[in-house]
């Protein structure tokens, strides 16, 4: 199992005023997000601060195949969050993420999977083949690809 955390040590800056402590995670910025969220198009847990604060590893694991590092690391980071979301893709377990959100900002918590996880870089390269697989997966595709059949078929009846 290869886990990346991604809380940060030593933070300097303090995100929310003077009073508030600082985010040790990373936010995602809007673009990453857009990418993200067509690559892992499932939001497969939301946490509310209750919910995070009483998770446990075995049950994280059988309930939503959440490892136990990650388990713990959802526990710290929930101190910081609103809630906390895990993304993932539809059927395949490849690569999901736990994302911490407060104040409508998304901030990377861990990611995670079986085989060494794909490099961010190249998930943001392939977003134009991303697009184009659900336009071509997509039902008004398949309705555009029915009417070129109906019209050819008419053109060799007429």
């Amino acid at each position: 199992m290869f886990v990346e955390n991604y809380r940060r040590e030593n933070v300097d800056s303090l995100m929310g005023g003077n009073n508030a402590r600082p985010i040790p995670y990373p936010k995602i910025s809007d673009e990453d997000w857009r990418v993200w969220n067509l690559f892992l198009p499932v939001r497969s847990v939301n946490l509310d601060r209750v919910a995070a604060s009483n998770a446990k590893q075995g049950m994280m694991l059988s309930l939503y195949d959440i490892p136990y590092s990650v388990t713990d690391e959802i526990r710290k980071a929930n101190e910081y969050f609103d809630k906390i979301e895990v993304w993932r893709k539809h059927e395949i377990e490849k690569d999901p993420i736990a994302v911490g959100i407060v104040g409508g900002e998304r901030y990377m918590i861990a990611r995670w999977g079986m085989e060494k996880l794909i490099p961010f870089a190249k998930i943001k390269k392939s977003v134009p083949l991303i697009l184009a697989w659900q336009f071509i997966t997509s039902p008004l595709a398949a309705m555009s690809a029915m009417a070129a059949v109906g019209l050819l078929a008419w053109s060799f009846l007429v």
